[in-house]
């Protein structure tokens, strides 16, 4: 058996109308398990605890909630490849680290939003923050290749799919995502990506339809709380 997990990157009140068309979206797709990727104080202008409403509609999807940064903002020229101003955790030191995962935290607790898994901006981490997460009670990170269970080490390969927003490398993400599919086909996890703003683009909502309905198909769809959870699926996937 094969699993997938799908995830709406960048849930932020910023984006609240591509938000509702994503889990339209989904939901259109007969996909009833998903992740949201939830930044709670995104570009320091969009703070949950000022937008009720928003944060109400997203509990009440009844989905996980995976902390994802605190205001996905910041980075280094060298990962200029990955993002633009967007890899907020790319080298921070162990406070600057610290602090805004605390942060990020205290926002969540004042709204009774838990999490116990940890998705950092563009996947871009640093040495100090496993550490960090660790520290503060969270089961597992995911970077771009691969999600790590923070209390064994044990390192899960899990390949994702996703299309870049960004002016130059959008429309080759559309025209390169079909052949990503099929060559991650037999890779045992495999995770579909969709960030809030594809859903403000025709051509990637269709395809994002498409490989959305194929995946639901084709595998078992897992959230990262069932990936390490103690209930059989974690252990059978030790050999990964």
């Amino acid at each position: 058996m094969n699993f997938a997990i799908v995830e709406i990157h960048d849930i932020t009140p910023r984006y609240y109308e591509e938000t509702v068309r994503a889990i339209e979206l989904i939901s259109l797709c007969g996909v009833k398990k998903y992740s949201l990727l939830v930044v709670p104080n995104y570009w320091d202008e969009n703070h949950l605890c000022k937008k009720p409403d928003f944060v109400s509609a997203i509990l009440s999807t009844g989905q996980e909630v995976v902390l994802h940064g605190y205001n996905h903002k910041g980075g280094n020229i060298k990962d200029f490849l990955w993002t633009y101003k967007e890899g907020e955790f790319s080298g921070l030191d162990l406070f600057s680290t610290y602090r805004k995962i605390s942060k990020a935290l205290e926002i969540f607790k004042a709204l009774h939003i838990k999490t116990s898994f940890f998705v950092p901006p563009a996947w871009i981490g640093n040495p100090y923050l496993e550490d960090v997460l660790y520290s503060l009670g969270f089961k597992g990170v995911a970077y771009r290749t691969y999600i790590k269970h923070l209390d064994t080490d044990t390192i899960h390969p899990s390949p994702t799919i996703t299309f870049s927003n960004r002016a130059l490398l959008s429309s080759l993400s559309v025209a390169f995502i079909p052949l990503m599919f099929r060559m991650f086909k037999n890779r045992r996890i495999l995770r579909l990506a969709l960030h809030t703003r594809d859903f403000r683009d025709k051509r990637k909502i269709k395809l994002w339809r498409l490989l959305l309905t194929k995946v639901k198909k084709l595998r078992r769809l897992v959230s990262y709380e069932e990936l390490f959870s103690q209930s059989g699926l974690a252990s059978s996937l030790q050999s990964v």
